[in-house]
């Protein structure tokens, strides 16, 4: 048997309202902790990293199919958004990021926290 590791591309929903776009980000498995999120050079970056830490009382793995390792994913933003300005919540392994369409100039690299 053979078994091919292909990186995974984080899933997301893009909406569009008047004023903001609001990107929900599927990243199951993850714990808040291990997500991070920062704007850098006009583009917003989310990083994650799944950890999957095996229990030898639960038996030998015969086959693993859930990925394992550091993904991230980007979006241009432009350079008039500032961290403050985005919101950023964690709930049943949906990152849901609020990001308005323009505010005012944004220093090269800065984190968003995750409520």
């Amino acid at each position: 048997m053979y078994l091919t590791r292909r990186p995974i591309i984080m899933k997301s929903d893009v909406r569009e309202k008047q004023n903001e776009y609001i990107l929900d980000i599927d990243l199951p498995g993850c714990a808040k902790e291990d997500i991070k999120i920062y704007l850098e050079e006009g583009y917003l970056v989310v990083s994650a990293e799944l950890n999957k830490k095996t229990e030898e009382e639960k038996g030998k793995l015969v086959r693993s199919e859930r990925y394992v390792g550091k993904y991230q994913r980007s979006w241009y933003v432009g350079n008039k958004i500032d961290q403050e300005d985005i919101s950023a919540t964690y709930k049943n392994g949906v990152l849901s990021l609020v990001v308005p369409k323009e505010s005012k100039k944004v220093p090269e690299k800065s984190t968003i926290a995750i409520k």
